[in-house]
């Protein structure tokens, strides 16, 4: 029970609270042998000024009317142990799932203090080398959730966040879906409606009156990574609806074959080529993950770590600088 592990849990400061659950802070009065050195560092001021150890505690609501005990047990194991095993920087780390007094389930998990991506993009004004930076931190997330076999279906800059360093991590595995197991030597495909509607890629759209068809979730997922990144550049979605009752989006189709929608004119050819096949309509030649970090452009993106770039040099995230690509 979460009360006999954690004894002064309901001590934290709640800092977040929305429809299915509530987040609190929890400070450890020592650093537990599943919490390494690295992770506690990690956490981003991940140690209060007493030295203890910060983790957040997510206390989700209680199961719905018309789901069933059964069902909502399998929901909130399966999101745990899914992003349990995702052990990865750029993947929020998991340590423990139970029960408080209540009967509510919750899972104590990686506290990074830099905040949701989307807050940080309202309340900064990022320059194109974090904006790139981000962008790539999320691609190598998503590349190593891929090749172990799960689509997120639900990116989007509220479920990123960042440690205080510039460190970028995917977060909220409620709707993930293992398209392949270890057990199997192929994928299946995925089913069901996710995530947000913008951030759906137009095959979702095609298949919304019959979705025994399925579709690939990582396909999904780099179509909404797409999306997100127009997001950090533009502050604004591309379009509301990746279908053909958006103008905007079939827009986008009619400047697709001579490369000239407007949003991608001032980058480069490089980026173009990445960026263009991402927002690729069709799914099957859409580009991977890994493709899109074996591109020109983003290969040359330096990541910061820690504060630093992999070159050794000061990158600070957050910072109002001007001559961006907007």
């Amino acid at each position: 029970m979460l009360h006999e592990k954690y004894i002064d849990h309901r001590k934290g400061r709640v800092i977040g609270s929305g429809a299915t659950a509530t987040i609190r802070l929890l400070e450890l009065p020592d650093r537990p042998a599943w919490i390494s050195p690295e992770q506690a560092r990690h956490s981003s001021k991940s140690k209060s000024k007493k030295g203890k150890v910060i983790v957040a505690v997510k206390a989700f609501r209680k199961r719905d009317r018309d789901e069933t005990e059964k069902s909502y047990h399998k929901r909130m194991t399966s999101e745990f142990c899914i992003s349990k095993a995702l052990r990865h920087p750029h993947i929020v780390e998991m340590f423990d799932l139970l029960k408080d007094h209540k009967g509510r389930w919750c899972s104590v998990m990686e506290y990074c203090s830099g905040g949701d991506v989307f807050t940080v993009m309202q309340d900064y004004e990022l320059n194109d080398n974090e904006i790139d930076c981000l962008f790539k931190q999320l691609l190598k997330g998503l590349a190593h959730m891929h090749s172990c076999g799960v689509a997120h279906r639900d990116i989007k800059p509220e479920n990123l966040v960042m440690t205080s360093e510039g460190v970028l991590k995917i977060t909220d595995f409620g709707v993930a879906d293992v398209f392949q197991s270890c057990f199997h030597k192929t994928t299946h495909l995925s089913h069901g409606h996710c995530g947000s509607a913008p951030y759906w890629p137009p095959e979702l759209f095609a298949r919304a009156e019959n979705d025994n068809l399925g579709y690939d979730g990582r396909a999904f997922d780099i179509w909404s990574a797409a999306v997100t990144w127009h997001c950090l550049l533009y502050r604004r979605m591309p379009f509301l609806e990746a279908s053909d009752t958006d103008e905007k989006f079939m827009e986008y189709l009619e400047q697709r074959s001579t490369q000239s929608w407007t949003p991608l004119s001032k980058c480069t050819d490089k980026e173009k080529d990445c960026m263009y096949g991402m927002f690729d309509p069709n799914p099957t030649t859409r580009w991977t993950a890994q493709k899109c970090l074996d591109s020109q452009w983003v290969e040359n993106i330096e990541v910061c770590t820690d504060g630093r770039t992999e070159n050794g040099g000061i990158h600070r995230h957050h910072v109002v600088k001007t001559n961006s690509r907007r």
